[in-house]
């Protein structure tokens, strides 16, 4: 009788992932077209990733809780506490999503 290999088990993401990657599309889901609804995703969003971040360690940690403060610097440009354009912070945001996918092995 030949042996039925048993299938290889699913890789383990790294800690805060799955939370911080849920974080990012609900941004995406919810921030609308208006700069009011797009301050209540990030909002929404920096306080999802500060969650997130407090399962996450090492390189995958800080990258998540970076993304954070840039949620958070983007509501604060968006709802006019800072007057500075939030695009630039949006730059830096979208640098960063792909090296939280690299990290989060998606």
């Amino acid at each position: 009788m030949t042996p039925v290999p048993e299938p290889p088990l699913p890789a383990v993401k790294p800690g805060g992932c799955d939370r911080a990657q849920a974080a990012l599309a609900a941004y995406r889901r919810n921030a609308g077209s208006t700069r009011g609804s797009q301050a209540d995703a990030a909002g929404q969003a920096y306080r999802d990733l500060m969650d997130a971040g407090l399962d996450a360690q090492g390189t995958v940690g800080s990258t998540i809780r970076r993304l954070a403060a840039e949620f958070q610097e983007l509501n604060a440009r968006l709802t006019g506490m800072v007057a500075a354009d939030p695009n630039q912070v949006i730059a830096d945001i979208n640098a960063d999503i792909p090296t939280l996918n690299r990290l989060c092995g998606s």
